[in-house]
């Protein structure tokens, strides 16, 4: 017959699995930062000076990993000075370098390799790639990389992801346009216009792509599509709009999130005032009204999940 175990046997037992869940965390964890490391050697190879992805991280998960994805034709350096502001508050944070930027020696013709299979495909990997960084997964994205946040708010299931100006329409050009004008801008030959490049910063590519751009849009057009039709995994999605923006236009990020709140999801949606004359990438606001820190601290106040205490209004869906 079994002998009935002892006291001194269940506490062991309940011991070992206790420690289970930490020692599956920190296998996670170390999955992820290989599968990072991985990522860089790749950039190293490839990227320029300053265009490497970035990766602040503390030798444990964190209660919250948060994810940044930069804008068209920048680079990981982009949210450089807000991801030391997230890690400073115990948060473990990657900036992925996406496909075809930053690469060394290159212009903004190269950018006419990008495509909508790519941005999606990155995506995916990133989200992967930060699963075992914390407990829970914040994406934060700025204009092309808000666009990947929203195919991730809608195809994958994370904690919370942030729109910023996402480009998902152009502006200036009536909605009736948009697919005829996306279609032709990618059959016809590549059409990119160089600007005067920066020394000091060599992880851009300076310029226009049209190519590029509808794209990107192609893949935002997707994704509202896929919104009106059915909910997201992501159940908390955050939107910040720009009313001085005439890069992307505002209406479409505010029918993607209706089409989100439609189907259940908790979303957010604030603007930035005319007033404050911001440009498209407020992650540069020296060009505007507003100084760099306090823009820094909204986009952490909406990282967060808390509502804005400054410069940002609510907008109230229909």
């Amino acid at each position: 017959m079994w002998a009935r175990p002892t006291a001194a046997l269940w506490f062991a037992v309940i011991a070992v699995v206790q420690r289970l869940p930490a020692q599956q965390d920190q296998a996670a964890y170390t999955s992820s930062i290989a599968a990072i490391a991985r990522r860089q050697a790749v950039d190293d190879s490839v990227a320029a000076p300053g265009a490497r992805s970035i990766l602040l991280a503390g030798g444990a998960p964190t209660a919250r990993a948060i994810v940044l994805l930069h804008g068209l034709t920048d680079s990981p350096r982009q949210f450089e000075a807000f991801a030391y502001l997230l890690h400073a508050d115990g948060n473990n944070v990657y900036v992925p370098r996406l496909p075809q930027h930053g690469l060394r020696g290159k212009n903004v013709g190269v950018l006419s390799a990008l495509t909508a299979a790519q941005l999606r495909g990155v995506a995916d990997s990133v989200v992967n790639e930060a699963r075992g960084l914390g407990d829970s997964v914040v994406v934060v994205g700025l204009s092309m990389g808000g666009t990947i946040g929203a195919w991730i708010a809608q195809q994958r299931q994370v904690s919370r992801v942030v729109l910023i100006a996402p480009a998902i329409e152009p502006g200036r050009i009536p909605s009736l346009l948009d697919r005829p004008l996306i279609g032709l801008a990618d059959r016809l030959p590549s059409m990119a216009r160089r600007s005067q490049p920066d020394s000091a910063r060599p992880d851009r590519e300076p310029g226009f792509n049209l190519r590029a751009i509808a794209e990107i849009l192609e893949l935002g057009r997707s994704i509202l599509g896929q919104a009106a039709g059915e909910a997201s995994l992501t159940r908390d999605i955050v939107v910040l709009v720009n009313a001085s923006d005439r890069t992307v236009k505002e209406s479409a990020a505010e029918a993607l999130a209706r089409n989100w709140l439609r189907h259940g999801a908790t979303v957010s949606v604030f603007e930035l005032p005319d007033s404050l004359r911001l440009p498209h990438n407020i992650i540069d606001p020296m060009r505007g009204r507003v100084g760099e820190d306090v823009m820094l601290d909204l986009l952490r106040e909406l990282a967060y999940g808390a509502q804005p205490s400054a410069l940002a209004r609510p907008v109230f869906l229909r």
